[in-house]
């Protein structure tokens, strides 16, 4: 299935190049992760269809690794398609999951931006983190609401990492990533089942958002004058 707002690598066609290079700019951010995680209780919080949180338990089989999102369908395709021995997967919202044993790390990779509060997502994942825990997340540091309709919010580098200053977790090492952007098929109008690739169709978002949002146009020529015709990524891990 190819739509923005989640990957299914199972259904990528690995021979496309656009596949692979979306496929690969996520498994690296998993991979940031797995190299940053502490303790042995690992949340991954809005974990899709679970091909991340299986990326996670295959690399550190000595972890337990609880996958959670919002979506029955993607928590059932995660445990028909990803399941590990040290992994578990439990539907509920990232806001207000609540759990009696406290996570040693917590991932949470592309959720901020889709959440109404994300200061709530915050304070819940304070909850949730053992004392001395450590949070790993990523955001899009470009803009991102004229093209994708299921982003609620704009980071920048610095408000991403303000937003867990409040509960006492101060912004470590990071991965920043670059995705430039794909002009194929901008303004198909295939449903997601027949698209090739991920940025079909996104040409007429950004053109709708535009009608509704024209001075955020302002906001996307400064961010090209910046950044080119590209969108970046920042993968953060915040320290107690």
């Amino acid at each position: 299935m190819h739509t923005i707002e989640r990957i299914y690598p199972k259904d990528l066609d690995l021979q496309n190049t656009d596949d692979q290079n979306s496929l690969l700019i996520h498994m690296q951010r998993y991979e940031f992760a797995s190299r940053h995680l502490r303790g042995q209780h690992i949340l991954d919080m809005a974990c899709g269809c679970g091909y991340g949180s299986a990326r996670l338990a295959e690399l550190n089989p000595d972890k337990q690794i609880t996958g959670v999102d919002i979506d029955p369908d993607a928590i059932a395709y995660a445990r028909a398609h990803y399941q590990l021995p040290n992994l578990t997967y439990i539907c509920a919202n990232a806001e207000q999951f609540s759990s009696e044993q406290p996570f040693d790390s917590i991932v949470s990779l592309e959720t901020i931006e889709h959440l109404p509060d994300p200061q709530a997502l915050a304070a819940n994942i304070n909850r949730l983190l053992a004392r001395d825990g450590r949070v790993i997340a990523s955001v899009p540091i470009t803009p991102t609401l004229d093209g994708n309709p299921h982003h609620l919010h704009d980071f920048s580098k610095r408000s991403f990492h303000a937003l867990f200053r409040p509960h006492g977790l101060q912004p470590g090492e990071q991965l920043e990533q670059i995705q430039w952007w794909q002009f194929k098929g901008l303004f198909s109008k295939k449903p997601d089942q027949q698209k090739q690739h991920r940025s079909e169709g996104v040409g007429n978002a950004v053109m709708q958002y535009y009608l509704r949002n024209p001075l955020y146009l302002f906001k996307r020529l400064f961010s090209m004058l910046c950044h080119g015709f590209s969108n970046r990524y920042l993968t953060c891990v915040f320290n107690r």
